[in-house]
């Protein structure tokens, strides 16, 4: 991933000078952009279990720019693993999330950008236990805040260079019902 990573960054940094120019006008707001990417998520055990597994999945993003660098954002992505906790369990995760998004366009091409969302998260494909037993589908809260940053490449396309967040779940575990995830994610925008 960090190599993936990587080598986007430089190719989009080593652009000749003329299509540079156009990508510095073509940083200018886009009343919609859509981000299609892949996302990894490192999450958490339930109490007693063994340290934290990663899920890996797609990610699908929505934002509709409103003025002086505020957007809105629809964020939707699904995660699964097929060993959690090194137990050979399956684990499904699909969140959607919606908040307020800030980036900032000062910098050329480059646009960091800082969100908080909140929303639901869906769990399958597992036994998540409860009080009254083991639910198999469970909906819960989720929230999530982080940053990444997008590199403008044309007019309508810029990549998704790095976008890393915290996201809180609160599904049915034995413990705290809290699971806590470090989620990173890459991809393509499209700006509409």
């Amino acid at each position: 991933m960090r190599r993936v990573v990587l080598l986007t960054l430089m190719i989009a940094t080593a652009l000749p000078s003329s299509a540079q120019n156009r990508v510095l006008h073509a940083n200018q707001p886009a009343p919609l952009e859509v981000m299609v990417g892949y996302t990894a998520d490192r999450a958490n055990s339930a109490p007693g279990s063994c340290g934290c597994f990663w899920m890996q999945g797609a990610k699908a993003e929505a934002s509709m720019y409103f003025g002086r660098g505020l957007s809105l954002v629809a964020d939707l992505a699904g995660v699964h693993t097929s060993n959690a906790n090194a137990s050979g369990q399956n684990l499904s995760l699909v969140s959607y999330l919606f908040g307020p998004r800030y980036t900032v366009r000062r910098w050329g091409r480059w646009m960091p950008f800082a969100y908080f969302l909140a929303g639901g998260v869906h769990g399958f494909d597992a036994a998540f236990p409860s009080a009254n037993g083991q639910n198999i589908n469970p909906d819960a809260f989720a929230l999530a805040a982080g940053g990444g940053l997008n590199v403008v490449l044309a007019r309508h396309v810029a990549l998704r260079a790095a976008d890393a967040d915290y996201v809180q779940t609160e599904l049915p575990n034995t413990g705290s019902n809290q699971q806590d995830h470090l989620r990173v994610a890459a991809g393509i925008v499209f700006r509409f």
